[in-house]
């Protein structure tokens, strides 16, 4: 008897684990609408020859549970962000500067980068703020917890909880930008109990936890990509102008912008929730409400060499926070320091900027692209739990990260749910 065909729409992390779950009991053939399999999973290959990851890279080894049984069943080896360099130990760090004063907070755990600081994060106040920050957490997983942040923004949700303020405040709400890849603005707009929910979640992503948990995959996020698709990598169309997908009681049909047409028994949406509703022929009233919800951040990634506005590089140690008073609050960027990557050589002076909020020399920029990132706020956060009512509908699934908190366990655990729906096991 001849397998059935599934039509998968986006080859992102989630569209790849679905393919691949699937791939051994049904004929799958996945659609990409670009030249590169992998969404925010990018590995950019430099001049130089060396490979480094412009996007997502490191992972909660412990929060993280679904994506790491999925590397240890692709053999793929990890790396703690925390390991042994001469003269001493480092690991990533997050660095916190002020555009205007040229002042900053580093918390560096390497000895490069207390040497460098002259220790300065072992001041008393610095201290305090540290100590601030973890209270003020404490206090809104209370809150929380208590149903007290039930309709309130983040920015509400700040003036009930005093510990969070100067230091500890510019740290949380910084490291929320970066969680989310959201700016500074939509996050004070977002819904408080969504973020600290995550935080409670991903709290091994947060120091002193994610100095042992977080890891990288070794030879780079690439690594997983390509051993998600070697499986069915003769069903892949990249550069796949998908213009709308019919369904019919009997199956599916996807039309291509170039005319042609293919029938499928089942098609899964691996892709923007935006995006697979505009793709619909006549969606349900659901579908209309669950994914019309949602909106996605633009959010440019620039790779350069443009180091004249950062703090001295053993001050870099991971992520660094270019911020200045502007607005309501701050306006930010945030950069990685990608020689901190394994594999990726010392000499390397590349920074991944996200949100770039200070000018670029342009003969120091490597690379240039756009991300799309959901956008949580009050409208799509309450569709999350909704969402996976919407499987098995007219022959159609959904996965990807906006099924939980935005980021790849999320996107792995909604297309093993996919593949739960369709008789296949993880």
């Amino acid at each position: 008897m001849q397998n059935k065909k599934i039509a998968i729409i986006g080859g992102g992390v989630a569209g790849l684990t679905a393919a691949y779950l699937l791939s051994g009991k049904y004929d799958i053939t996945l659609f990409e609408k670009s030249g590169k399999l992998g969404g925010n999973a990018y590995t950019l290959t430099t001049s130089e020859g060396a490979e480094v990851d412009i996007a997502a890279a490191v992972f909660g080894r412990c929060s993280y549970k679904n994506l790491f049984r999925l590397f240890r069943k692709l053999n793929v080896e990890t790396i703690s962000s925390f390991r042994r360099h001469s003269p001493g130990w480092s690991g990533l760090g997050a660095s916190f500067f002020d555009l205007d004063t040229k002042t900053g907070i580093y918390l560096t755990p390497g000895i490069k980068g207390l040497l460098a600081q002259n220790f300065e994060i072992l001041r008393p106040d610095r201290v305090r703020s540290i100590l601030q920050l973890a209270r003020g957490l404490r206090r809104a997983q209370t809150l929380l917890k208590r149903g007290d942040l039930a309709g309130l923004t983040v920015e509400d949700a700040l003036k009930k909880v005093p510990e969070l303020h100067v230091d500890a405040k510019l740290i949380f709400v910084t490291s929320l930008c970066l969680i989310s890849s959201m700016n500074c603005d939509d996050v004070l707009d977002a819904p408080a109990g969504f973020f600290i929910e995550k935080l409670k979640k991903h709290s091994d992503l947060a120091a002193p936890k994610a100095l042992f948990s977080v890891h990288f995959a070794k030879n780079g996020t690439k690594s997983y990509v390509q051993a998600l698709s070697a499986p069915y990598r003769e069903r892949i169309m990249l550069n796949a102008h998908v213009k709308s997908v019919l369904r019919e009681n009997d199956g599916v049909r996807v039309f291509m912008k170039d005319g042609r047409e293919m029938r499928f028994d089942k098609v899964v949406f691996a892709c923007n929730a935006d995006q697979a509703l505009a793709l619909l022929d006549q969606p349900t009233d659901d579908e209309k409400r669950l994914l019309g919800a949602w909106k996605y951040t633009e959010g440019t990634i620039i790779v350069h060499r443009d180091h004249s506005h950062f703090p001295k590089r053993e001050l870099m140690e991971g992520y660094t926070f270019l911020y200045r008073k502007k607005g309501r609050y701050v306006e930010t960027s945030v950069s990685g320091s990608l020689w901190a990557l394994p594999n990726v050589p010392e000499t390397c002076d590349l920074i991944s900027t996200q949100h770039p909020n200070f000018p670029i020399e342009k003969d120091h920029i490597v690379f240039e692209k756009v991300f799309r990132t959901p956008l949580f706020d009050f409208q799509s956060c309450p569709t999350v739990k909704e969402l996976p009512s919407l499987n098995g509908t007219r022959n159609t699934y959904y996965c990807g990260s906006h099924f939980g908190f935005g980021l790849h366990e999320d996107a792995v655990t909604s297309a093993i749910e996919v593949a739960r729906n369709l008789g296949v096991d993880f």
